[in-house]
């Protein structure tokens, strides 16, 4: 039982460094690989990038400019959006993993039964 927690920590820590590295490097692949990874969770994780992204624009734009003179993003909102998408996908993994413990479970109470 303990290399399989070992294992799920390691998955959650490789979407958590997949997800920071696409905030820092603004590349869609490690995106994808944020999403894909810890699918079904991934997905609720991908919506819930834009939501937030979109409130921290809002709520921020109330106080800060959101775009600079040449078009480009803020460092807050940059920050912002790095540190909350990673937060989202590593949640994201962290749901996947409770899904499939919660599988293993049931389908081992199913076998006994």
């Amino acid at each position: 039982m303990r290399a399989s927690r070992w294992a799920a920590g390691c998955y959650v820590a490789l979407i958590g460094v997949m997800a920071g590295s696409g905030g820092l490097t603004r590349s869609g692949r490690f995106y994808l690989a944020g999403i894909v990874l810890p699918i079904p969770a991934g997905l609720v994780a991908l919506v819930s990038v834009y939501v937030v992204r979109g409130l921290s624009t809002g709520i921020g734009g109330l106080f800060t400019e959101t775009r600079l003179p040449d078009g480009g993003a803020p460092a807050w909102l940059t920050t912002t959006g790095t540190v909350l998408d990673t937060a989202l996908f590593t949640a994201a993994a962290v749901a996947t993993m409770l899904l499939a413990e919660r599988f293993v479970r049931r389908r081992r109470a199913s076998r006994t039964t």
